[in-house]
């Protein structure tokens, strides 16, 4: 009876453990209500630094460029209907130069599949945003290419094969003016997968030697486009955005503000 109690509670734990998300605040959250009541939303950006091994590469980032242009409007409206902040507010600018002024350096955590990059920021270049759009921090994503080692497993999950695998990731913080980050999302699943194991040829080829092959770039563009098409979802804004946003949102709601406070952006 109590070898199944201790089961039982290990199973409820481990439940609680994965409900509780990706994103880790750096300060406690009642700090963070408090410092953090107007949040600048940047334009989603891309490390051109990151890992991307294909020959293509350089076709891969203007798609991905050119399929993030505009989407961090809809990421501000999300925000906005959580009512979990003072205000929220569209920080407008080139993705590009806002990368080049803000980031100083970048690092890899974690190992295998929860491998991530995290990035460190300029205190100053924050500081000048901020003071400029009246914000108490800023709401930086960055999609960034990783090589690291996955298990994917076939269309029928019977197979699996475990290698290296290039993919596009997504890191996103919460900086303050002081260059602080107090909130981070390290997107330890991949937003956009750039390779896949071929089990089908290895099947028809009788061949235990699953070959890894880029995504085409076609496939990718379609990707980034897919959108809802079930009877209870016929939006149009691309799925994958979708499903990243509704992460980051979901992470970023320290709780009601105590708006009798009526505290202003700093």
């Amino acid at each position: 009876m109590r070898r199944l109690f201790a089961l039982l509670l290990t199973l409820l734990l481990a439940l609680l453990l994965a409900g509780c998300g990706n994103g880790f605040y750096k300060i406690p959250k009642e700090e963070y209500r408090q410092r953090v009541q107007t949040l600048g939303v940047l334009p989603l950006m891309y490390d051109n630094g990151s890992t991307i091994s294909r020959g293509d590469r350089e076709d891969v980032v203007t798609l991905l460029r050119r399929h993030n242009a505009g989407k961090e409007i809809r990421l501000v409206n999300m925000l906005r209907e959580e009512k979990a902040y003072f205000d929220i507010r569209s920080v407008a600018g080139d993705p590009e130069q806002f990368f080049s002024s803000l980031v100083t350096g970048a690092t890899m955590r974690g190992q295998g599949d929860q491998a991530y990059r995290s990035y460190r920021f300029d205190p100053q270049a924050v500081r000048q945003i901020a003071d400029r759009n009246l914000v108490d921090g800023i709401l930086v994503v960055i999609l960034n290419g990783v090589t690291r080692t996955e298990t994917r497993r076939d269309r029928a999950l019977l197979s699996y094969l475990e290698a290296p695998y290039n993919s596009i990731l997504v890191t996103a913080a919460v900086v303050a003016p002081t260059g602080e980050i107090v909130w981070e999302y390290p997107g330890r699943e991949a937003f956009l997968p750039l390779q896949y194991p071929d089990f089908d040829e290895a099947y028809y080829n009788k061949s235990d030697a699953v070959k890894i092959k880029e995504i085409t770039l076609p496939g990718l563009d379609r990707a980034l486009t897919e959108s809802g098409k079930g009877i209870f979802n016929r939006s149009s804004f691309p799925n994958l955005y979708q499903t990243l946003f509704d992460k980051l949102v979901g992470e970023l709601k320290p709780g009601m503000l105590n708006m009798l406070k009526g505290k202003q952006p700093s």
